[in-house]
């Protein structure tokens, strides 16, 4: 990645986690609780410190770039997404660790935080594939990926372990340079309503 970019659009703007961010998301997941989500990783107090030094050192070793999702307009941290998975080699990443507080989901936020990380991806880092994988038992983000236009490749079975130890099986999606027009057309008409 060159540098950490700061993706800022109207509603949202994704910034490059830090580790004095911790209590920051520790408040934002606290709406709703999100740490009690079964299929996604959201840190609480006992766990922020190994959430943050995890994303940390996949930021160091080039693999990971974390980000606070703010509030463009008040600057408070409403969630966390990530690039990660980064191939510069074969011009791919997978956009993943998304989450929002309960009370800024349905708001658009997660809409425009896409839309500038898939920008980011194609248009400044010049990937040719861009994943999303989700929990095969989260309907909503499912629906949600396929909403963005991007197209479901297959279950991946028992692809991770779960912090509470169940096998998640997970679903991957895609969207390819080629389809990012059309994807980014369709945001656009999104984020205009």
């Amino acid at each position: 990645m060159d540098g950490f970019p700061t993706l800022a659009g109207q509603r949202v703007r994704l910034r490059p986690l830090e580790r004095d961010d911790a209590a920051r998301l520790v408040a934002a997941a606290a709406d709703g609780e999100l740490w009690t989500l079964p299929f996604t990783v959201v840190p609480s107090a006992e766990t922020v410190a190994g959430y943050d030094a995890q994303a940390l050192a996949g930021r160091e070793a080039g693999t990971m770039l974390p980000f606070v999702t703010e509030d463009a307009a008040t600057g408070a941290a409403i969630g966390s997404t990530r690039f990660w998975k980064i191939d510069r080699a074969n011009r791919k990443l997978e956009i993943g660790g998304t989450w929002l507080s309960a009370s800024r989901q349905r708001t658009g936020a997660n809409t425009e935080a896409k839309f500038l990380m898939l920008r980011h991806a194609f248009e400044t880092l010049g990937c040719i594939r861009v994943q999303l994988t989700t929990d095969v038992l989260n309907e909503r983000s499912r629906r949600a990926i396929l909403r963005l236009g991007a197209t479901q490749e297959g279950v991946l079975r028992n692809e991770r372990i779960m912090p509470d130890g169940r096998r998640r099986d997970s679903v991957r999606f895609s969207i390819i340079d080629t389809e990012w027009p059309r994807v980014r057309a369709t945001l656009e008409g999104y984020l205009r309503r």
